[in-house]
């Protein structure tokens, strides 16, 4: 049920925002000392992308010198150039061959800040060819959208005045590219083919959104961006919190879940935390098994969690033991708990709002992290309710 890739289509004039677009295209222009481009890329790393394919028209060359064949926040960049504008339609339509089975589509120049994992496992429940991220905004207004939603299934608003807008935020599957047009839109020219066959759904999410095209919006992006990517963080320890603690587990047939917690995780994506796990992994050091294993029961642990909905953004392991054979597992001491080293690691590479964090531990070693990371402490209990 993962999804490793996604295709941005970045190809437009952005007419709208006048002067500003002339010289450079819209998904490219610099906020908060990124390009609106890496911002995207930059959160939909957190979510299990590994690959981006950027379809791009105008201004092509600008894309292809930055991006083409690059990697930004762990994910690879690939440009695809459009010799006409297609429409994202056509853009699609365009990199047919290179799509996979399953695939995330979304705009260069809008930004939904939204549970991907919980929309890509949505769109496996529905098993339908398209599931949209929907926006349900304050006021019933006329959008080009014509999105309402029934009985989990699309329909069109034939009154053209709805309060639900397509973000440019959806799930695909391959089995979209016999409905494809080679030129047009896929909100107006696909996705209405694939409401009349009932092959389409969505879900409506409140959180915030920004469509960049507009030059008002433009103006707000610097805070939206901070507003945006700024969020409290829990933090949990991994043995006796995530599975049952039965001593240095290192392989998935020894990993125990505790009940309840892939729901507690899920609640705490959708308050819009930073989720990550924090643990110490003595053993590594100690010599009973190697950092790959770790890396590759974590690799596990994450897939699961987003199987079901859920996101960790990060998990941070301290293989630190003082008495180790190997000289570097001897040097990591400000990783291990009850030290801060792998907090500050998450510090550094998120904006984090640390007076609203929260440490879940069942040691009084995760308690003495909490103090000295001046972030609330809290204890699990088994029937993952927090005490």
């Amino acid at each position: 049920m993962s999804i490793t890739q996604a295709v941005i289509v970045c190809g437009g004039y952005g007419k709208r925002l006048g002067k500003i677009t002339l010289k450079t295209p819209k998904p490219l222009l610099t906020v908060k000392n990124l390009t609106i481009l890496e911002h995207i890329i930059k959160n939909l790393s957190r979510f299990g992308i590994k690959k981006i394919l950027l379809l791009g028209h105008y201004k092509y060359p600008l894309f292809k010198k930055k991006f083409h064949n690059k990697i930004f926040f762990g994910v690879k960049t690939f440009c695809v150039k459009e010799k006409k504008l297609l429409g994202s339609s056509g853009a699609l339509y365009n990199v047919r061959k290179k799509l996979e089975k399953n695939f995330l589509f979304c705009n260069g120049d809008t930004f939904f800040d939204i549970n991907i994992t919980d929309l890509i496992y949505q769109y496996f429940k529905s098993k339908k060819i398209a599931f949209i991220a929907l926006k349900k905004m304050k006021t019933k207004r006329s959008y080009d959208s014509f999105m309402l939603i029934r009985k989990n299934l699309l329909k069109e608003d034939l009154n053209k005045r709805s309060n639900l807008v397509n973000s440019g935020v959806c799930i695909l599957s391959k089995k979209i590219i016999p409905y494809l047009f080679k030129l047009g839109s896929l909100e107006k020219n696909v996705f209405t083919k694939l409401i009349k066959i009932k092959k389409i759904s969505g879900k409506v999410y409140s959180n915030n959104f920004i469509d960049m095209g507009h030059l008002s919006n433009l103006k707000k992006l610097p805070k939206f961006i901070e507003k945006t990517f700024t969020k409290p963080a829990l933090f949990l320890d991994r043995d006796g919190v995530i599975n049952k603690d039965t001593g240095y587990v290192f392989k998935k047939d020894k990993f125990i879940w505790r009940k309840g917690i892939l729901s507690f995780i899920k609640k705490y994506n959708k308050r819009n935390f930073y989720i990550f796990i924090i643990t110490n992994q003595s053993g590594v050091g100690r010599g009973y098994y190697k950092e790959k294993d770790v890396i590759n029961l974590h690799d596990w642990m994450i897939n699961k969690i987003r199987s079901n909905g859920g996101n960790v953004d990060r998990i941070y392991f301290a293989p630190y033991f003082k008495n180790s054979k190997i000289c570097r597992y001897r040097l990591q001491k400000n990783l291990r708990k009850p030290n801060i080293g792998m907090i500050q690691k998450a510090r550094r590479e998120f904006s984090i709002k640390m007076k609203q964090s929260i440490l879940i531990g069942d040691s009084e070693s995760d308690k003495k992290t909490a103090i000295k990371a001046k972030i609330k402490y809290k204890i699990l209990k088994f029937s993952s309710k927090l005490i």
